[in-house]
């Protein structure tokens, strides 16, 4: 596998962020102290496995606490998180999620080697991609959403969420099989 390999989904044929990333592997996808927020709002298990499936620069990854042990996932690195073999009881990573379909992906691979959580930080516009038939899909797999926390970087406009997904139905989300 190439070391600046880069996911070969295509979201449009006019992806900006694509064509950013090709010409510019350097492109900081999260901010070190959002991580760091993110993470010191968690409550962590000693021993507790946690996967940062898409390392770039570490800003989970280097800041997960010591009580954890950390694994990680980077397609430029040569390891990809959507051939990944192990389990882990939590993932935690800003993911691709344009296009939609590799999101889904890494949401479905996610929910196979997961055994406890998932927390995502992803664009507002990514919540599309929880529609009723991929909710209920999650629900067959016993995975449910718990929460969503807004948060911002000025340098995205501000229009951010951490969502947490576990295995037990909290009813925080709730949709209904209505077609309109």
């Amino acid at each position: 596998m190439s070391k600046d390999k880069i996911w070969e989904y295509v979201s449009n044929d006019n992806d900006k962020l694509a064509e950013k990333v090709k010409k510019d592997n350097s492109i900081v996808m999260t901010n070190p102290l959002m991580a760091k927020y993110i993470i010191e709002n968690i409550v962590w298990e000693q021993g507790e496995c946690v996967m940062e499936p898409c390392k770039g620069d570490g800003a989970f990854y280097n800041n997960l606490p010591d009580v954890v042990d950390k694994s990680w996932c980077e397609i430029n690195e040569g390891r990809d998180f959507l051939t990944y073999e192990g389990e882990v009881d939590t993932i935690i990573s800003n993911p691709p999620f344009v296009p939609r379909k590799l999101f889904w992906d890494f949401q479905m691979k996610a929910m196979k080697i997961c055994k406890k959580r998932i927390f995502w930080l992803l664009n507002l516009s990514a919540l599309n991609v929880f529609t009723p038939k991929r909710l209920d899909e999650m629900k067959v797999l016993n995975w449910f959403i718990h929460k969503m926390t807004i948060v911002a970087d000025k340098r995205w406009f501000g229009r951010y969420c951490v969502i947490e997904l576990g295995k037990t139905d909290k009813g925080f989300f709730n949709w209904h099989r209505k077609t309109f």
